[in-house]
């Protein structure tokens, strides 16, 4: 506590917490992000040198990943209780302990692929004159039916253009199968958990949200899981579900309204309509 007592943050030190609050961020990704502050960081060595004074005061804490990288294994910066009460205040009710926990080796490729995407779309979004609002990070929103709870990789309002437009993400990186006779653990029970929650909210519900698939797999898995998608939807009409493979993305600068999103039906179309 006397470390956070003689720590003067910066505006860009509060940015790069309210960063790592969202999703935990390796240099390079933070680098990338920041291109959303008021002050951007023009290397990723600076972005280092930063962090390890976050980390010296004791409101980050730096994990490894055990993911294939080109030489060391990359960090990865999460909160810590102090920096989580420092931008919460320090009445504010703390999350539960994973939150603060290294994240499990068999997710590390998961989470990784997930934060890419995220990291780029909050970046396009910038650019785009767009504002992401009511983020909610992984597995801390409940959308519940009457068969299954769904926790989103995340969940996010962008708003542009005078108008908002609502997401849910499952980042999905070929673990779990696609169809399955159990249907235990499987696509095809989250997109009939989503068909179903999606069909108790009325046309012009406020609420109503598209769910983004963004796969790290072949183009065949992608096509496999859309097809998934129109053979279960109740109401073909409705735009519920989008796919989008992960590389095809991040090399997007117009994500919001280039057409490469696959659709149940096996169009192309953009996130966010163009007007």
């Amino acid at each position: 506590m006397a470390k956070e007592s003689q720590t003067i943050l910066t505006g860009r030190d509060t940015e790069i917490l309210e960063s790592i609050d969202r999703f935990p961020l390796t240099p390079a990704q933070l680098c990338k992000l920041s291109a959303t502050f008021s002050m951007p960081f023009c290397d990723v060595h600076n972005v280092r040198r930063r962090l390890r004074k976050l980390s010296a005061s004791g409101l980050v804490k730096a994990f490894p990943y055990a993911v294939a990288s080109f030489g060391s294994s990359p960090a990865y910066y999460q909160l810590t209780r102090a920096g989580y009460r420092l931008l919460h205040g320090h009445d504010a009710e703390l999350p539960t302990r994973r939150f603060f926990d290294a994240i499990g080796q068999a997710r590390h490729p998961h989470t990784w692929s997930l934060v890419d995407f995220l990291v780029h779309l909050f970046v396009v979004t910038h650019r785009a004159d767009g504002e992401i609002r009511h983020f909610t990070r992984e597995n801390s929103v409940a959308i519940k039916t009457s068969t299954i709870t769904l926790r989103p990789d995340a969940g996010f309002q962008i708003w542009l253009n005078g108008r908002a437009y609502n997401f849910v993400v499952e980042l999905d990186n070929g673990s779990e199968r696609v169809r399955s006779r159990i249907d235990v653990e499987s696509i095809e029970r989250k997109i009939r958990g989503y068909d179903s929650h999606s069909q108790s909210l009325a046309a012009y519900d406020s609420s109503r949200y598209v769910v983004l698939f963004v796969t790290t797999r072949s183009p065949e898995r992608l096509k496999h899981l859309m097809a998934a998608a129109d053979s279960i939807m109740q109401n073909n009409q409705r735009t519920l579900f989008l796919g989008g493979n992960l590389d095809d993305l991040l090399n997007r600068q117009t994500l919001l309204t280039d057409c490469c999103f696959l659709t149940p039906q096996f169009s192309h179309t953009s996130m966010i309509p163009k007007v």
